[in-house]
């Protein structure tokens, strides 16, 4: 059922969507507002800086909580293979010279998207940051839960058991 205010079929249009074209989308949009990136320019990047920088690109979201990209880095560098293809991935994305990808698109015309490899690791980042969660060393954890991408991208809903406001405040419609 459609949500009032929006038609049956904009509502199937954006359902086709489709993830990676939702963040191609999303990428674009920021790339014309001048917020996409993080741009490491005039010193050298940390892991840290260049996680952040990539996982900006292919998130769309220029805010990311530097905690959490300290926790899912070290879970992505705590196996070998994803640590080597983390590097190839930095290299093909441009994070080792001065002219970083700023988008999807030119991520894709670099050929990151053909490479199963890449593409599998660049999904596993998206995962991590949508969900919170990671791999510890003893078993499945969580980064954040509230915090999670998810829920930032869903504006019309919260994290359930977290409190949205003062009572009855799910009578009125979302700001925006």
């Amino acid at each position: 059922m459609a949500r009032p205010g929006t038609s049956t079929a904009s509502s199937r249009a954006i359902v086709r969507m489709g993830r990676r074209r939702f963040a191609l989308f999303i990428s674009a949009l920021l790339a014309a507002a001048g917020l996409a990136g993080h741009v490491i320019r005039g010193r050298a990047a940390t892991p840290l800086d260049r996680f952040l920088a990539l996982s900006t690109v292919l998130t769309g979201v220029g805010d990311l909580a530097r905690d959490h990209a300290r926790i899912y880095l070290d879970c992505l560098l705590a196996r070998p293979e994803q640590a080597a293809a983390l590097e190839d991935l930095y290299a093909r994305a441009g994070l080792v010279g001065d002219a970083p990808a700023c988008t999807l698109d030119e991520l894709t015309a670099r050929g990151v998207f053909a490479d199963r490899r890449l593409r599998a690791l660049a999904d596993e980042i998206l995962l991590l940051w949508y969900t919170g969660e990671y791999d510890a060393a003893d078993g499945r954890a969580l980064a954040t839960y509230e915090g999670s991408l998810a829920w930032r991208s869903l504006p019309y809903a919260s994290a359930p058991g977290t409190c949205g406001g003062a009572m009855g405040f799910w009578g009125e419609p979302p700001a925006g």
